[in-house]
């Protein structure tokens, strides 16, 4: 079995690796398996840039749960992308087969997996992938003819870095702030249609806020402090967009409630790609650790993120007009999905503090 060590040798020597990555170099076409969630993914793409530096003239295709794909469309990096249709024919075991049967009749030459699933991993071996690059994790080696040493958790390493150094034995180490989506003018300007049809017009400057998480009601900031925030907003003349999915529209009307002009409650309204066009036109995001959150600094858009029970080490937002606001406390950071005592990491934030984050990026501002 290859062994792949972080120093760029494989176990009993450099050969292995060499020959691992003179088979990637050399390959007409590569797979990408995407990471399955949506901050993940976006945590991904200075992966996916450095894969691009160092193959540029090979095609890259990604294997993306369906979100995700959504989320990695028109990124410089990505030639082509494949869903794996779960819910759907790709799900159980005869769905696996099937999937693994379309990749097969691809012939891919190499295969990067951005997950640590023993799943992804079987399903590019039945694919045949002859050379097959990722974390030995999940007791899934067997099925890797490249499994790369995940790195320590003894030191703090954000996402970014964790997934560029799976490529780092083969010195494609990439930057870990290249992280960038891409939304299209056409995408653009349908999104602010939409703000139209909503009644907002072209000169008021619009900020978004995230008030959910999927993760779990402990990453949420309360309610009551985005309604605060959101009241002041108004009071600056600013027009307020709530982001988030159908399951949490509750929240967001909760929000919105008694303020004048009311702000608009996009939450399961949009899909995913026209969300992230509607963000463009956001001057500050405001929002929770999540997916969302990702995906505006990603696009370019100044960011107030709260964080809690997560590390912002970790998985803070990336970009050079992100800011992270955190109280610590002795429980935290607990990833803990509820929290079982009194939320004290997110009820130290104040909206006074959060509000002051956004309110210069209001003054004089009027599209």
């Amino acid at each position: 079995m290859e062994r792949v060590a972080r120093s760029g040798g494989a176990a009993g020597g450099g050969v292995k690796a060499d020959r691992a990555w003179r088979a990637v170099r050399e390959a007409k076409a590569i797979v990408v398996r995407a990471p399955n969630w949506i901050g993940d993914a976006v945590m991904a793409t200075p992966a996916l840039s450095a894969l691009r530096a160092g193959c540029p003239d090979v095609p890259i295709t990604v294997l993306a749960k369906p979100l995700i794909a959504e989320v990695l469309t028109h990124h410089p990096a990505v030639d082509e992308i494949l869903v794996d249709e779960i819910p759907g024919r790709h799900a159980g075991p005869s769905g696996r087969l099937r999937l693994a049967a379309e990749i097969r009749a691809r012939r891919f030459d190499a295969a990067l997996l951005l997950t640590n699933s023993f799943g992804s991993a079987l399903v590019m071996a039945l694919a045949r992938v002859p050379c097959r690059i990722g974390y030995r994790t999940d007791g899934r080696s067997m099925w890797l003819t490249v499994p790369v040493p995940k790195p320590s958790r003894a030191r703090a390493q954000h996402l970014t870095a964790y997934y560029l150094e799976l490529l780092a034995p083969w010195s494609l180490g990439g930057s870990p702030t290249d992280v960038r989506l891409c939304v299209t003018e056409d995408e653009r300007a349908q999104a602010g249609r939409r703000l139209a049809e909503w009644g907002i017009a072209r000169d008021e400057p619009v900020v978004g806020l995230n008030p959910g998480a999927a993760y779990g009601p402990a990453k949420r900031w309360p309610a009551q402090r985005y309604a605060e925030v959101a009241r002041r907003l108004v009071v600056d003349g600013a027009r307020v967009v709530l982001f988030g999915d159908a399951s949490e529209r509750s929240l967001g009307d909760a929000i919105a409630a008694g303020l004048d002009p009311a702000p608009v409650n996009a939450m399961g309204r949009t899909t995913l790609r026209e969300s992230m066009a509607l963000m463009t036109w956001c001057r500050h995001l405001v929002t929770n650790d999540s997916g969302p959150m990702h995906l505006a600094a990603a696009l370019g858009v100044p960011v107030t993120a709260i964080f809690g029970p997560t590390d912002p080490r970790a998985t803070g937002p990336v970009g050079e007009h992100a800011t992270v606001i955190r109280h610590p406390v002795d429980c935290a950071p607990c990833r803990y999905r509820e929290c079982p005592i009194d939320h004290r990491c997110m009820t130290a934030v104040s909206a006074a503090e959060v509000y002051a984050t956004v309110a210069p990026r209001l003054e004089g501002l009027r599209r």
